[in-house]
């Protein structure tokens, strides 16, 4: 309590001695809104300073003080339909793209003398045709209809059965017309100036046509909201159109429907961080409201955490266990049998560092893994764990662990370079398999000689094995196909 009070005085005193032109926004909100005229809407803001930027829509608002009320700042804007939900924006200039507040009201009704229902310029306090934006008297036909005289014989066309004939009106309609500028000359029971025949409403003289009400009652609008009387629920009160149209305060919260964010809630007129319908209490003062705050009750903590509403997370020995999860709060967990003990098999090396950590014998896993010693009996170069004759050397051919002269020639497998001939210990020139025989005696063994039963060729040349290459005359003919082997003679036949 003690820091938090010596926060709120050192805060106060740096406000203090700072000039602040534009002020919190924590407590800004709409106080009231209402049309300046029928283009322009105004919006008052209390406690929201002057210096931002403030938008309505896609609208940009002016604001400045009221002069008989300093803390109420007045944005002037364009007008919006009466009932259009809009959010008033906050920026901290005209640049800014994230605002900085958000407040969100519904247009008032726009006040009855300034009402103009058909756009004509003239307020509907002032119009007789409300509704008829090219006429604001009734004149001679009426609202909505034009007092047009076609044929300028002083009797409009809705009134003239020759409007195209200025000697003839038959106002009356007795199919003989009227004098052209003379008035007419048939019934008017009502006495209102316009013929029996001509009148909607004959017997009433307020009205030549049935209007919205019907002949007999007055198309009057008492509270000017521009619902005649005889639809108004509320004929002598401004309508609003919040629950009850004739009651301009639901909540009875002293704010108006219109500028009430929160009409039916007579505890809020703003829906705060909860809502409308929720309650913005903050219990444990930690400025986070309960309807946000996970822990309500905890002025230190907003979500459970690891340990929960009431209790601190905290982590003293920094291993990633929250203390009121942590066997030893104050020495690092390690992540093999005990967390508190960190030499689990007492070989001297941490458990952190230690790949084998129930393994007194092995810090690393090794060929065999942990538990399992990498020894090698025979020495053979293959650890016993994995040697399928651990206590005698391995046979490099064959069956690794018996038969250690797999082609029983007497020599040994490991020196014998041909272990599966018993003819051979080494591969000679016709390789293990094939026996390195020489028939002819030649000193070329048969397998390369091309003629191995003949020790003077080992290939065949041109006469063949057994028959040699030789040319007795000297005529380049080889004998054996020499027609004439004993006299020199040409090629082919080798006869002279």
């Amino acid at each position: 309590m003690k820091k938090i009070l010596s926060f709120m005085v050192v805060l106060v005193l740096l406000l203090s001695a700072c000039t602040l032109t534009i002020p919190e926004l924590f407590d800004v909100r709409i106080v009231k809104t209402e049309f300046q005229d029928i283009d322009h809407l105004a919006v008052y803001l209390r406690n929201a300073g002057e210096g931002y930027f403030i938008t309505v829509g896609e609208y940009s608002f002016d604001c400045s003080y009221l002069e008989d009320e300093p803390d109420i700042l007045a944005c002037l804007g364009p007008g919006f339909d009466p009932g259009e939900d809009q959010v008033l924006k906050i920026f901290e200039d005209e640049n800014g793209t994230k605002p900085l507040k958000e407040l969100t009201f519904v247009v008032p009704e726009i006040p009855e003398g300034m009402r103009d229902s058909d756009s004509d310029g003239v307020p509907d306090v002032d119009d007789q045709c409300p509704t008829d934006p090219d006429k604001d008297q009734p004149g001679k036909c009426g609202c909505g209809k034009a007092d047009l005289d076609s044929d300028a014989d002083g009797t409009p066309d809705c009134l003239d059965d020759y409007p195209e004939d200025p000697t003839r009106t038959n106002s009356d309609g007795d199919g003989e017309g009227d004098p052209a500028g003379d008035p007419a000359d048939g019934n008017d029971a009502d006495g209102d100036g316009i013929a029996d025949s001509q009148d909607e409403c004959p017997d009433d003289p307020e009205k030549s046509e049935p209007g919205v009400c019907g002949c007999g009652i007055p198309d009057t609008d008492e509270d000017e909201d521009g619902i005649v009387d005889c639809e108004d629920i509320c004929p002598i009160a401004y309508s609003d159109l919040i629950g009850d149209p004739c009651d301009p305060d639901e909540d009875n919260d002293g704010y108006n429907d219109g500028a009430d964010q929160c009409p039916f809630n007579p505890d809020k007129h703003e829906p705060g961080a909860c809502g409308c319908d929720g309650d913005d209490t903050d219990t444990d003062g930690d400025g986070t409201p309960d309807c946000e705050d996970l822990c309500p009750n905890d002025p230190n903590k907003t979500e459970p955490g690891k340990c929960g509403c009431g209790k601190k997370d905290k982590d003293s020995d920094g291993d990633g266990v929250a203390d009121c999860k942590d066997k030893c709060p104050s020495d690092p967990n390690d992540p093999y049998g005990d967390p508190c003990d960190h030499d689990e098999d007492g070989d001297g090396f941490s458990d952190f560092i230690d790949d084998c950590p129930f393994d007194p014998l092995k810090k690393h896993p090794g060929v065999c893994g942990c538990g399992v010693p990498d020894e090698d009996t025979d020495g053979d170069g293959v650890k016993d764990c994995i040697d399928p004759c651990p206590t005698e050397p391995n046979d490099p051919v064959g069956d690794p662990c018996c038969c250690h002269d797999e082609d029983g020639d007497g020599w040994d497998d490991w020196v014998d370079e041909c272990p599966w001939d018993p003819g051979k210990q080494f591969p000679g020139v016709c390789g293990c398999c094939c026996p390195d025989t020489d028939s002819d005696g030649d000193g070329t063994p048969d397998c390369i000689d091309d003629c191995p039963m003949d020790p003077g060729k080992i290939e065949p040349g041109v006469c063949g094995c057994g028959t040699a290459d030789v040319d007795t005359d000297g005529d380049t003919v080889l004998d054996c196909v020499d027609a004439c082997p004993g006299v020199p003679g040409s090629p082919p036949s080798g006869c002279p």
